[in-house]
């Protein structure tokens, strides 16, 4: 039996009093990117803070109601922790800052001036076993950078450079296509389809905005994970047939499809 290491950046969320003004704001930043903490991992900070068990039971059921799904707690021992809650998480190295992405123009009554600053949500580097090497290739050092627009509603985005590890192009209203590679450790978020027009060595989900119609292309296929509509599949169940070749897959009665492109 062989253990491997894999590398991840997961979101980290330091919540702030009073708790309704900080879950108001996390509505705010669903209700403009649906898809902004889809299929990430997402740790909970509570370092410093002298929560009661009680109260931190309420902070994941606000989170839980809003499908975002804490996969540690940092800060708190786990001795503290009840049955079903995520598991006592430390030891992380900090990663660059999340920019939350802005909305697009006129999808906000608020006045320019009038609105406040979004917040930003810290990164930090988590491994977990069963993968591939924890290196990342191509690493970045780079703020992650999320794209929304300014393409229209259902309207597609291009992204003329690669993807690089760390970032992540985010449009949940259309597609997505890059004129590059997305290096392992990158991540692709699309309302509709994604087209590589390159390597796909990291992260690529499709549909996430309920759409089962959506596809992802790309012209070598050695990617961690790929997701449409919220079906994912990982690296080591992808058929042998389309590894590190041209392929496009597709989601088809609950299956996602792997073909080859010719």
């Amino acid at each position: 039996m062989k253990f491997k290491g894999k590398s991840f950046i997961a979101i980290v969320l330091t919540p702030e009093t009073p708790s309704d003004a900080w879950f108001a704001e996390l509505d705010r930043i669903i209700s403009r990117t649906p898809g902004f903490f889809i299929d990430r991992p997402i740790i909970l900070d509570v370092r410093g803070r002298k929560m009661p068990i009680e109260e931190l039971e309420e902070l994941l059921a606000g989170l839980a109601e809003r499908s975002i799904r804490v996969m540690g707690i940092d800060g708190v021992s786990g001795t503290r922790l009840k049955p079903g809650m995520p598991p006592s998480f430390g030891g992380g190295r900090l990663a660059s800052d999340v920019e939350v992405p802005d909305p697009q123009p006129g999808t906000s009554g608020e006045a320019e001036e009038d609105k406040p600053e979004a917040p930003k949500a810290k990164g930090t580097q988590a491994s977990a076993g069963n993968g591939k090497n924890g290196k990342t290739e191509g690493a970045s050092d780079e703020p992650i950078r999320v794209a929304t627009g300014p393409a229209p509603d259902g309207q597609s985005i291009v992204i003329t450079e690669p993807v690089r590890s760390g970032q992540s192009v985010m449009h949940p209203a259309g597609d997505v296509t890059i004129l590059g590679s997305v290096s392992s450790g990158a991540e692709v978020i699309a309302g509709g389809s994604i087209h590589v027009y390159g390597a796909l060595r990291g992260r690529a989900l499709a549909g996430v905005s309920g759409n089962d119609n959506a596809r992802i292309f790309c012209t070598k296929l050695d990617a961690e994970l790929v997701s449409i509509n919220g079906l994912y599949q990982i690296a080591d169940d992808f058929s042998g047939d389309v590894l590190s070749k041209a392929a496009q897959i597709r989601f088809e009665n609950e299956k996602l499809i792997f073909e080859p492109l010719a």
